[in-house]
């Protein structure tokens, strides 16, 4: 069966062709609230992609000769930067979009390196038992069918020793809105599949030491990616953008205190 893929996936393939967009497709991050100057600057969402993508690299704690798996890997954008940074590595990108992988195919990895791209589910990873030594799932998660499947996946294929670090957008339900069946619909519109949109089972935590991986650092960057959506929403999204709709709905839940925004690492014993 074809998978379901996120109609948002469109526009940022399109924009990728007309250079528009570069090779990361995550939010950025900022290290203290950037003024109205700043934002206006040219190539400031970019230059804040790349720091949030920095922060989870410094996680991981990459060394040459390692082999890196990069689960959701977009435009390739993530290996891209490992492959300039570290000799002798193996690297692996996976995506359930093969248009996104057709994409990354445009990168030549350095002498030394090597670089592949699998067309897979990131719930059944097409890789070998204890064959990875870090596994980076950078803002892909919640499109997943199950957090908790792809934690067991993320054990199976790490060896003892190696690292997954992920970052994930976590939403929260408040029982008391009635416009939250709304905001659901609006979002998974444009951005589903959403399959636990209210983070029912997204303990990621729990999830990893059942799977048997140890939490070893967990930083809130909730605050620090707020900013990004200044360029990812518009606030006069229009009722026929479904896209636009669901980028201005993720953009009110994330100022109202309502989505989380963890940057995390995990260690296979």
């Amino acid at each position: 069966m074809k998978p379901r893929l996120p109609p948002y996936f469109d526009g940022l393939i399109a924009a990728y062709h007309h250079g528009q967009v570069g090779r990361f497709v995550h939010l950025g991050a900022w290290d203290a609230p950037p003024s109205e100057a700043e934002l206006a600057a040219p190539g400031e969402f970019e230059r804040a992609q790349e720091r949030l993508n920095d922060r989870l690299l410094a996680l991981a704690e990459l060394g040459n000769g390692q082999r890196v798996v990069d689960v959701g890997c977009g435009f390739g954008g993530t290996l891209a930067v490992v492959d300039a940074r570290c000799l002798g590595m193996a690297l692996c990108g996976i995506n359930i979009d093969a248009r996104q992988l057709a994409v990354c195919q445009g990168i030549r990895p350095r002498t030394g390196n090597t670089l592949r791209w699998l067309l897979a589910d990131a719930c059944a990873l097409p890789l070998a038992d204890a064959s990875v030594d870090r596994l980076l799932c950078f803002e892909a998660m919640f499109h997943f069918e199950s957090r908790r499947r792809f934690f067991r996946e993320a054990a199976r294929v790490l060896a003892p020793g190696g690292r997954l670090v992920i970052s994930d957008i976590v939403l929260r339900a408040d029982p008391g809105d009635p416009a939250d069946d709304v905001t659901k619909r609006t979002v998974v519109a444009g951005f589903g599949p959403w399959p636990d949109f209210w983070s029912a089972d997204a303990d990621h935590r729990v999830l990893a030491a059942a799977a048997g991986l140890a939490c070893t650092l967990e930083v809130d960057a909730t605050q620090a990616t707020l900013p990004s959506h200044v360029f990812t929403a518009s606030a006069g999204a229009a009722a026929h953008d479904p896209v636009g709709s669901a980028a201005a709905a993720l953009s009110g839940m994330h100022r109202a205190g309502r989505l989380r925004y963890p940057l995390m690492c995990f260690v296979r014993h």
